[in-house]
């Protein structure tokens, strides 16, 4: 039975000791890429796929009614002005509780048009300067009108391919619990927000500043 038990002890250990190594080695390349990355955010994937990107894709889920994205429209400038074409802004209109979703198909009926930005902050600014429900039908067909994008977007509204884009950010900002806005996602692999950044969204843009600036020099 002795003999058994020596046995048996020595397969074990010949098992796990590899094992141990192998979780040792994947931990300590782990902590090592993480300390290559400053900043605060939290890890959806392996930090290792950062390694030698050419360009940081920066999926950004937000909501029409939210203040802190407001101002992340202002700020975000500063981060596309320090990496130009090294950085890729994916936007993803999303909303919630009784909200329609007619600020986000109009957010994707402009983008087609080629007119994306001056009508997601003529949207903005309508619900936060002037007060008024931008999830309303009637505030859509006015902006439309103003725009001279009327018909475009009265057809765009009963688009298919509208709905699915729509449906689609839906979809990723579930799958990457994006409870808070603006939630920020990085090459799929770094989560950022306001509140990881500290609460301000200064915070949060200083905060992707430097850990873009990582993800680029990560080689």
């Amino acid at each position: 039975m002795i003999v058994c038990k020596n046995i048996l002890e020595n397969s074990l250990q010949k098992l796990l000791t590899p094992l141990l190594v192998l979780s040792f080695i994947t931990f300590t390349s782990f902590a090592f890429a993480e300390d290559k990355i400053r900043g605060e955010y939290e890890v959806i994937g392996s930090i290792e796929k950062l390694k030698g990107a050419k360009q940081v894709e920066m999926a950004e889920f937000f909501n029409f009614s939210c203040g802190h994205c407001y101002r992340f429209l202002e700020t975000s400038k500063t981060l596309h002005a320090k990496f130009k074409d090294k950085l890729y802004h994916k936007k993803h209109p999303i909303y919630w509780g009784q909200q329609t979703a007619l600020p986000s198909k109009a957010f994707y009926i402009s983008n087609e048009l080629g007119i994306e930005e001056e009508f997601t902050k003529e949207l903005f600014d309508t619900n936060f300067k002037l007060h008024i429900d931008i999830f309303q039908p009637r505030v859509i067909q006015r902006l439309s009108q103003h725009y001279k994008i009327e018909q475009e977007m009265k057809t765009g509204m009963k688009s298919p391919d509208i709905e699915t884009k729509v449906n689609k950010s839906l979809a990723l900002a579930k799958k990457y619990n994006a409870n808070e806005t603006p939630t920020i996602i990085l090459n799929k692999v770094l989560k950022v927000t306001p509140s990881i950044s500290g609460g301000t969204i200064e915070m949060m843009t200083k905060n992707l500043e430097l850990i873009i600036g990582d993800i680029l020099a990560y080689n």
